[in-house]
């Protein structure tokens, strides 16, 4: 079988990440913010007040994430 050649990687795409990083840091705050308004004594009660420092650390990544893109994007 004759061999076909390869033809060429196409150039890769220029995206802004930070809008997708913002939505994510939004969703956290407000998981947060609802576990707090309408489930703190039920995640007292059952021992999963972990899940408020969950949404803190995913806020906080979040963070450095928009950081880590915005440098990105200057560049």
């Amino acid at each position: 079988m004759p061999k076909v050649p390869r033809r060429p990687d196409p150039e890769p795409l220029e995206t802004d990440d930070r809008p997708v990083v913002v939505v994510g840091m939004v969703l956290w705050a407000l998981a947060f913010v609802v576990l707090v308004v309408f489930f703190r004594d039920d995640l007292r009660r059952h021992d999963a007040s972990w899940w408020l420092w969950a949404c803190v650390i995913g806020v906080a990544l979040g963070l450095y994430g928009l950081r880590f893109t915005s440098r990105r994007q200057r560049r």
